[in-house]
């Protein structure tokens, strides 16, 4: 199964959360995701103008397992394995400070880290998503009270290392996780809370009382800890707060992000194919110079003359058949390979390819999907650019398993697009318009002058087949939405 979360990352840059799960029964899985880029033609956003270096230079991605599943209301257990395992490594490494100790502690504090990030926010979002005023305030009070409850646990735990801590300790990688866990209660609660209010929804005494109380709390205990806290009249504009937690949140997640060996997929099909090319252009000239030399004989003017004229045939044979072979590459191979290894044990890999497509040798099911019907938009010619990223993923589900007690169901991989080239001829922003309010006096406003881009993706994944639609709305000034149609 494929699962796609978009979102705009920044204001330029497009963010596609692709989540490939694979099934326990199967030893090896196969996923292949199709990308096809409708850009409008007055971009100029095209072969010639925007190649392949360039969309791999705007394209960014990162690969890491899809974080263990656990409610928070699981973890408000203490006897659950991810506590479990906790305790039992910081008991080991405080009886035996050895490094494969020290190693699996740190391990553990920074996969428990981001299992209660993953809680938490999952625990966020059913929240929000609900329909039932009632059901969402009884809802958020339970979230309130699992929240507090792991934090209690987590922090119980502590105690085992005492007064220990300072940079360089054995309580350091566990203080970093108190830190980066209470980053994400006071983000998420306040989200709560502010969703709450911007809904207009009314919040009852009772959970009005536990969110003050857990934020009050939280407050105080980051002052005791000498955790840095947002100010309201930062001096710095709250710049170190910022980047500590940008710290904190590599560290922790690092556990769970996949080394990648990238290398071209096609250096010895292309070194064969421009061989050929220079075969070729090469038997050209010996003919010519042959056919000439036994017409008009050695060191003639006539054989000269056929000899210049076919080496300048033969360069040119030669570039054409070499791009005419780089272009059949592109389109049929892909441009890299990327093989996911963690300690020397093969997980699966990757491959990836970019070409620009025409729209002829694009399936009906695609073109359904993008659904130009507007006499706006069709009868113009060529109006489209169409622009085709292919991704295609292994992975050997039995070697996922056996790297950690932890069910891994398989990898996420984070796509970042950066569209600024694609912004680079937009016109300006705002355009300026007149009011009628049936007077004759002027009133004067403006428009925001937009660009829409469609991404076409179709996900496959045991002979089945899915196509979805994102409509990605952006001016010069950067993306303005992107929603699924």
């Amino acid at each position: 199964m494929i699962e796609i979360n978009p979102k705009i990352h920044d204001r330029f840059t497009l963010e596609f959360k692709v989540g490939f799960v694979t099934e326990d029964d199967k030893s090896d899985n196969d996923f292949q995701m199709n990308t096809w880029i409708y850009t409008p033609d007055t971009l100029d956003v095209n072969r010639y103008t925007y190649s392949k270096d360039s969309f791999y230079r705007d394209t960014r991605s990162y690969l890491r397992f899809i974080t263990p599943s656990y409610t928070l209301k699981e973890l408000s257990d203490e006897y659950i394995l991810p506590y479990k395992r906790l305790r039992k490594v910081c008991f080991n490494v405080m009886d035996d400070q050895s490094d494969t100790n020290r190693k699996a502690y740190e391990t553990e504090v920074k996969m428990f880290a981001s299992i209660v990030k993953s809680s938490i926010r999952d625990g966020y979002v059913e929240i929000v998503n609900s329909q039932d005023e009632v059901e969402k305030a009884s809802m958020a009070e339970a979230y309130i009270i699992h929240i507090e409850k792991v934090l209690r646990f987590y922090r119980n735990v502590r105690t085992m290392f005492g007064e220990i801590k300072g940079k360089g300790s054995l309580a350091e990688p566990f203080d970093f996780g108190d830190e980066f866990i209470s980053n994400v209660v006071e983000q998420h609660v306040f989200r709560l809370a502010e969703h709450f209010q911007r809904m207009d929804l009314t919040c009852n005494d009772s959970l009005k009382e536990h969110v003050s109380q857990l934020l009050k709390q939280e407050n105080e205990y980051r002052r005791a800890k000498g955790f840095l806290r947002v100010e309201k009249e930062s001096k710095d504009r709250n710049r170190k707060f910022v980047y500590r937690a940008g710290q904190l949140k590599k560290y922790l997640e690092s556990n769970l992000y996949l080394p990648v060996h990238k290398r071209s997929n096609t250096v010895f099909l292309e070194q064969v194919a421009f061989s050929f090319a220079a075969g070729i252009s090469m038997v050209f000239a010996t003919i010519v110079s042959f056919a000439f030399q036994q017409t008009y004989g050695n060191f003639t003017l006539p054989f000269f003359i056929a000899l210049v004229i076919s080496y300048m045939f033969k360069d040119r044979i030669k570039d054409l058949i070499r791009n005419y072979f780089a272009n059949r590459l592109g389109s049929r191979f892909y441009d890299y390979v990327i093989s996911l290894r963690v300690n020397n044990r093969k997980l699966g890999w990757c491959k990836e390819g970019f070409d620009f497509v025409s729209s002829s040798k694009i399936s009906k099911h695609v073109q359904a999907k993008r659904a130009r019907k507007s006499p706006l938009v069709i009868g113009k010619g060529v109006d489209e650019q169409v622009l085709q990223y292919r991704k295609k993923v292994h992975l050997h589900q039995k070697e996922v398993t056996r790297l950690s007690q932890y069910p891994l169901v398989g990898i996420n991989e984070i796509i970042r697009y950066n569209l600024s080239d694609f912004m680079r001829k937009m016109d300006n922003p705002q355009v300026p318009l007149y009011v009628n309010e049936g007077q004759a006096e002027v009133v004067k406003t403006s428009g925001d002058k937009v660009y829409y881009i469609n991404f076409v993706i179709q996900c496959k994944y045991d002979d089945q087949s899915e196509y979805r639609r994102y409509k990605v709305c952006l001016s010069q000034s950067g993306i303005k939405d992107i929603h699924e149609i």
